[in-house]
């Protein structure tokens, strides 16, 4: 699949995780009509097979093998891998999508959560190309789509860690980019803004937290639209793309905004809720009844 030249995924094998839910599922549905095989992989087994169930009623030539794992821990990655060498499935296109955020001051995070995080969006995420490329690489084709997004492209606080796993997407997706240029594989790095999927209500905190998630509406995306962007940019060997036009716009604005002048943004917006009568107002107090037990 080399860059510049239309690409077309017909009778590939494509691997999807985080496939029980918004995008994942979304790539499933748009690539069954092209793909002959697809492996879809999330820890939620019985949605997984309801999604299989669903794409099998119109489309069933293409073979569909249910996956189930939990991709943060080592022993997941492996049972697919080995289900993968069982069933001689080759990898064609890689949807490196699994991923979990957290809303909420880094200091305050849930350590599990905190944990989980790093080892689905950045340790998981790294091994599975670890050990795919390889094979890609020797017989000269395939293609990797990782989901990353437009929070990788710049520090966010209330978002700190999570944008910081993301922009190690975003570095490591360059730094392959580069690496494979004449290899026949070709990755695309999507960074979609807000989309309407389950994500953020699974990284809020608590229910008051989602009215400040994702950020104005025109920076939410359809799913359909990410996936349908995201597949037509890989199909056209682009390195990156922003689905949405103004999603897009406000990304290259955000990308070359100076870090002091965010700076002076950020730390406003936190200054004015640390007033009285803010909803940091009480912080410190929160902070000093904090037991200094940490779990390591």
């Amino acid at each position: 699949m080399g860059r510049g030249a239309k690409q077309s995924f017909r009778g590939c094998s494509a691997w999807i995780t985080g496939a029980s839910s918004g995008l994942g599922a979304e790539f499933a549905r748009q690539l069954a009509p092209e793909v002959a095989c697809l492996v879809l992989t999330a820890r939620r087994e019985e949605r997984l097979r309801k999604l299989a169930e669903e794409i099998r009623q119109s489309h069933r030539k293409v073979q569909i093998i249910v996956a189930p794992a939990d991709l943060a821990a080592p022993e997941g990655i492996e049972a697919v891998i080995d289900l993968l060498e069982t069933e001689r499935v080759e990898v064609d296109l890689l949807v490196n999508n699994a991923g979990v955020g957290d809303f909420g001051l880094f200091y305050r995070a849930d350590f599990g959560r905190l944990r989980d995080m790093l080892d689905l969006n950045v340790k998981s995420f790294t091994l599975l190309l670890w050990w795919l490329l390889p094979r890609m690489i020797r017989r000269d084709k395939g293609c990797i789509i990782n989901i990353g997004s437009i929070a990788g492209l710049r520090p966010l606080p209330y978002y700190s860690a999570y944008a910081a796993t993301k922009a190690y997407v975003h570095s490591l997706s360059h730094g392959l980019e580069w690496e494979l240029a004449g290899t026949g594989v070709t990755l695309t790095e999507v960074c979609p803004a807000a989309v309407a999927t389950e994500f953020f209500g699974n990284a809020a905190r608590r229910p008051e937290d989602l009215k400040e998630i994702g950020g104005p509406p025109f920076m939410w995306t359809a799913p359909e639209k990410v996936v349908r962007c995201s597949l037509e940019a890989a199909r056209r060997g682009k390195s990156r793309v922003t689905p949405g036009l103004l999603p897009a716009l406000c990304a290259a604005i955000f990308s070359y905004v100076p870090l002091s002048l965010l700076g002076i943004v950020y730390r406003t917006i936190l200054s004015e809720k640390r007033k009285p009568g803010g909803e940091l107002a009480e912080e410190r107090v929160f902070v000093e009844k904090q037991s200094d037990e940490r779990p390591l």
